[in-house]
C-alpha cells in the first residue's frame, strides 16, 4: 500500500512516500526548485519520488495532507471575534508562504486534490485525507521511534490553532493529553524576537540561537514577563508586549516592548552587545519553557520515554537542557522536526491510527532523498568542463586534502532529509585550524561571524571529545554537547563561544562512507572529528551533481569529492 504524504502552502513544502508503513523517500521541494523554504505545491518532489520508486500516480492508494483547513477556519473565527476589531489586520497580513494571503492559502489547501488532477491529467479529483498538524508532528516522531510507548511533546509556531501539544503513544495509537492554542505560542515568541533582531522569522531562528552564545544575562529577568507559566503545564504569553495576534507578520511586537528593550535592529545595522544579550535572554526563556513542559508531561504520564518534534525542537540548546533537567530516561528527537516531517507524519498517522496497521518502521537513517551514480556524475563533470580524476580511494584522498587545510565539498549517496547536512551533502574541513571558520565564511558560506559550525565525530570516539547530556548520542545533529576542556585547543573551529558544539555522531553501519572519511582523517591527524556544514551558499542544500558543481565553481572551494571523482580548480 502506497501513501503519498504532503506538506505545502505554508513553508518547507515536502513530499514523502510511505509503503506499507515504511518511509521510502522524503524530498523537500526547495532542493529541486532551488527556492529556499518554498511553500509551493511540491510537484518536482512528487515526480522524483515516483521515479525513484518506479511507480506512477495510479499506484498511490491514499494521499494525506499535514493540515485540516476546516479546523483552522473555526479556530480563526473564534480568534478574530476575541480580538476584534484589531484582528481585522490579520486578513491583510501574509500567511504561511509570504506570497500567500490567509484566504489564498486556505483555498489552496482545501483544493489540493484539484492540483493533482491538473498536474497528472486525472479524470477525477483524488480524495485527500486531511490530518491535524500537531498529530502529524506527533506521528512523525512516535511511530518511527524505538519505543513501544512514549510521552510526546510537539512545539512549533502554530498548526491550525494549536501551538503546543502533549500526547501519549501506545502501540499504534496516539492520544492527546493537552493542547495550548495560539496566540500563546513559543514558536511565535522566538519568531517575534528573530524579526526584532533583524532576521527573517520562521527561517533564521538558528541565527538567534548562535547569537545567544555571545550574550550576558542582562535581560533574562525582564524576559520572564513575556511568558507566564501557570503551574499545570499551561503557559500564557503576556500579550501586552506583542501584536502578531492582531497584525500577523506585519507587526510582531507592541510599542511597549520597544520602549522597554530598545529600538528594533534593521538587517544591515551593526551588532552591539544589547543584541547579543537579548538573544541570550530569549534562549534562556525558551529553554526554561521546554524543561517546564517536559517535566509536566512526565508528571502526568509517568513514562520513561520522551519523543519530541515541531519547529521549536530544532533548538538544540533547549533539547540539551530538557535531557539534563527532565526526569525521562530515554529520548528521541525527530531530526526532520520542521514542517517537512509532517509530510510523512500524515501518512504514518493514517496508516497506523486510522487503518490500525501495526508499527514496523524505525527511523535509523536520514538519507531518504535521491542519489546519482558515477555515470550521471561524470556526464555533468564533462558538460561543465572541469578538471577531474576518478579514484578507488575517494575517502583516503579526500581526507588528505582536508588535513592539508583545503575546503572540500563532499557529495555522496542519497540526499539527507531535513534541515541538517549529515555527511552526504556536506562541506568538510579541518577543525584543528583556528582560522578555518573565518576562511570558510569568507570563501564559501558568506555567513555571520557568530554562527557556529558543527563537528562530525566517529560515534565510538564521541566521549573523548564531548560531554553529551546523559550520554546521549546525536546522529542527527539535534543535540548540543560541551567540548571537553582539554580538547578545545584540538578542535577550535567547531568550539562555539560558549564552549559547546552541535554534535553529529557518525555510525559506521548507517553511513559507512562518511565514517571512513573521518577515520582516514584520524589516521593522518590523530583527531576523529571533521567540521561539517551544509553544502550550499545561501541557497537550499545541493541535491543534484549539477547543483554541486555549480556551487563549487561560483565559490572558493578547493576540492569537490563527488561519487568516485575528485574535482579540483
Amino acid at each position: 500500500m502506497y501513501i503519498l504524504g504532503l506538506s505545502c502552502y505554508a513553508h518547507d513544502a515536502t513530499c514523502s512516500l510511505v509503503k506499507d508503513g515504511e518511509i521510502r523517500s522524503v524530498i523537500e521541494e526547495e532542493r529541486l526548485n532551488r527556492q529556499k523554504h518554498t511553500w509551493r505545491f511540491p510537484i518536482q518532489a512528487i515526480e522524483k519520488s515516483f521515479s525513484m520508486e518506479g511507480i506512477t500516480i495510479h499506484d498511490i492508494d491514499e494521499i494525506t495532507f499535514f493540515w485540516t483547513p476546516g479546523r483552522e477556519i473555526v479556530g480563526n473565527m473564534c480568534h478574530a471575534f476575541k480580538y476584534f476589531p484589531a484582528s481585522l489586520n490579520l486578513f491583510r497580513a501574509p500567511s504561511g508562504g509570504e506570497e500567500l494571503s490567509f484566504l489564498k492559502r486556505l483555498g489552496a489547501m482545501r483544493h489540493i486534490g484539484e492540483e493533482f488532477k491538473k498536474h497528472f491529467n486525472l479524470t477525477k479529483t483524488p480524495k485527500v485525507r486531511f490530518v491535524e498538524h500537531h498529530l502529524c508532528h506527533a506521528a512523525s516522531v512516535y511511530f518511527v521511534s524505538p519505543f513501544p510507548e512514549a510521552a510526546i511533546l510537539t512545539i512549533d509556531g502554530r498548526g491550525e490553532s494549536t501551538s503546543t501539544m502533549m500526547s501519549v503513544g501506545k502501540g499504534n495509537k496516539i492520544t492527546k493529553i493537552k493542547e495550548i492554542n495560539v496566540p500563546h505560542s513559543l514558536g511565535h515568541v522566538y519568531a517575534a524576537i528573530t524579526d526584532y533582531l533583524g532576521f527573517r522569522p520562521f527561517f533564521d531562528e538558528w541565527k538567534v540561537m548562535g547569537l545567544s552564545a555571545y550574550g550576558k544575562d542582562t535581560f533574562v529577568k525582564d524576559f520572564e514577563d513575556l511568558v507566564h507559566f501557570m503551574g499545570n503545564g499551561e503557559y500564557r504569553l503576556n500579550l501586552k508586549y506583542f501584536r502578531f495576534h492582531t497584525h500577523g507578520q506585519k507587526a510582531w511586537l507592541d510599542e511597549l516592548f520597544i520602549k522597554k528593550f530598545g529600538p528594533k535592529r534593521n538587517f544591515h545595522d551593526p551588532y552591539v552587545q544589547r543584541h547579543f544579550d537579548l538573544a541570550f535572554a530569549l534562549q534562556a526563556l525558551i529553554e526554561k519553557a521546554g524543561v517546564y513542559l517536559a517535566r509536566h508531561l512526565h508528571e502526568v504520564t509517568g513514562l520513561d520515554n520522551l519523543c519530541m518534534t515541531g519547529g521549536v525542537v530544532l533548538n538544540c540548546l533547549m533539547n540539551k537542557r530538557i535531557v539534563e533537567e527532565s526526569p525521562f530516561k530515554n529520548y528521541f528527537f525527530q531530526p526532520v522536526a520542521n514542517d517537512a516531517g509532517t509530510s510523512f507524519g500524515s501518512a504514518l498517522y493514517y496508516y497506523h491510527q486510522i487503518l490500525d496497521k501495526p508499527r514496523k518502521s524505525l527511523f535509523n537513517s536520514i538519507y531518504l532523498g535521491p542519489s546519482y551514480d558515477n555515470a550521471e556524475i561524470e556526464r555533468v563533470l564533462r558538460d561543465k568542463k572541469v578538471s577531474f580524476k576518478k579514484t578507488d580511494r575517494i575517502a583516503q584522498e579526500t581526507a588528505r586534502c582536508i588535513a592539508e587545510g583545503k575546503i572540500v565539498g563532499w557529495f555522496q549517496g542519497r540526499m539527507e532529509a531535513g534541515p541538517r547536512a549529515l555527511g552526504n551533502r556536506s562541506i568538510t574541513v579541518n577543525p584543528m585550524m583556528a582560522d578555518m571558520k573565518g576562511r570558510l565564511n569568507d570563501r564559501v558560506k558568506k555567513r555571520e561571524f557568530f554562527r557556529p559550525f558543527a563537528p562530525s565525530v566517529l560515534e565510538e570516539k564521541v566521549d573523548e571529545y564531548f560531554i553529551m547530556p546523559k550520554g546521549q548520542l546525536s546522529p542527527y545533529m539535534i543535540l548540543i554537547g560541551d567540548v571537553r576542556e582539554e580538547k578545545k585547543s584540538f578542535i577550535p573551529a567547531v568550539t562555539h563561544a560558549d564552549g559547546t558544539a552541535r554534535v553529529h555522531t557518525v555510525n559506521r553501519e548507517i553511513n559507512p562512507q562518511y565514517w571512513e572519511l573521518i577515520h582516514e582523517f584520524e589516521k593522518i591527524t590523530g583527531v576523529p572529528v571533521l567540521l561539517n556544514t551544509s553544502f550550499n551558499e545561501n541557497e537550499p542544500i545541493v541535491c543534484t551533481p549539477e547543483d554541486a558543481v555549480n556551487c563549487f565553481l561560483r565559490t572558493e572551494f578547493d576540492v569537490l569529492a563527488i561519487g568516485d571523482y575528485l574535482v579540483v580548480k
